[in-house]
C-alpha cells in the first residue's frame, strides 16, 4: 500500500494554492478600482467645445416638461410655428406680424451663463440691422424666470429689440421643444427657418446667420 505526500509537503502546497488565490484576487481588486478611477474622470469630463475661453458653458440642460408633445421640434426648411406672447413692457407681439422680415428668435432666462455670454453680439447685430428690418425677439423663459430678474438682465444688457414673455411654458416647450438654453432660430423673410442653434453663439456666428437671413 503507497503511502501519501508527507504532511509537511501537503501543507506547503496549500499555502501556495492560497497565496496565489489571494494575489489574483489583489489583483483583480485592483484592476477594478483603476478601471472605476479612469470611467469616473471620463463621466466628469467636459468636451473642451462646449467651453468658452472664459470657461461658461455653451449650453444650459432644460428639465423634460411634465407632458410629452408629438410634433417634431422646428427645423431648418420648415415654417416657424407662430405665436403670440405678451412682452416686458406690456404689449402684445405675434411672430406671423413681421412676415416679409428677417427675424431672429432668441429663448434665454435670466440665470442661463451662455445666455449672457451672446447676448451683447446680439445687440450689437440687431443695433446694426434694424434698419433693413431686421427684428430679434427675446423670449424669457418667464414661467422658470421671474420678472425682476428679467428686467435686470435687459437694462444691464441694454436690450432694445422686443422682450416677450413666455410665462406658461407653451411656447418654450410645446412649440419649439427646447433641449436647452440659450436656443436661436433664424427666420426667413418668407417665415421659412433657415438654421435652428442651440447654444452660446459668436460674435462670428452671429454675423454669419443674421447675413443670412438678410438676403
Amino acid at each position: 500500500m503507497e503511502s501519501g505526500p508527507p504532511a509537511g509537503r501537503s501543507r506547503e502546497r496549500l499555502s501556495s494554492g492560497v497565496l496565489l488565490l489571494g494575489g489574483l484576487v489583489l489583483g483583480l481588486a485592483l484592476g477594478w478600482l483603476v478601471l472605476e478611477a479612469d470611467f469616473g474622470s471620463a463621466k466628469e469630463e467636459v468636451a473642451p467645445a462646449t467651453l468658452s475661453a472664459r470657461g461658461t458653458p455653451w449650453f444650459t440642460t432644460l428639465p423634460a416638461p411634465a407632458s410629452v408633445n408629438s410634433a417634431p421640434a422646428p427645423i431648418a426648411g420648415a415654417p416657424a410655428p407662430d405665436f403670440t406672447l405678451k412682452t416686458l413692457d406690456g404689449g402684445e407681439v405675434s411672430l406671423s406680424q413681421f412676415r416679409g422680415q428677417p427675424v431672429l428668435i432668441n429663448f434665454w432666462a435670466s440665470w442661463c451663463p451662455p445666455c449672457r455670454l451672446e447676448m451683447p453680439d446680439l445687440v450689437r447685430a440687431y443695433e446694426a440691422h434694424k434698419a433693413e428690418g431686421f427684428v430679434i425677439l427675446g423670449i424669457n423663459l418667464t414661467f422658470q424666470d421671474s420678472l425682476p430678474d428679467a428686467r435686470a438682465f435687459v437694462n444691464e444688457f441694454s436690450m432694445t429689440f422686443p422682450v416677450l414673455l413666455d410665462e406658461t411654458g407653451e411656447v418654450t416647450q410645446f412649440l419649439y421643444r427646447l433641449p436647452g438654453l440659450p436656443l436661436s432660430v433664424f427666420v426667413k423673410r418668407d417665415g421659412i427657418i433657415a438654421r435652428v442653434h442651440i447654444g452660446a453663439l459668436t460674435g462670428e456666428q452671429v454675423d454669419q446667420f443674421v447675413a443670412e437671413i438678410l438676403k
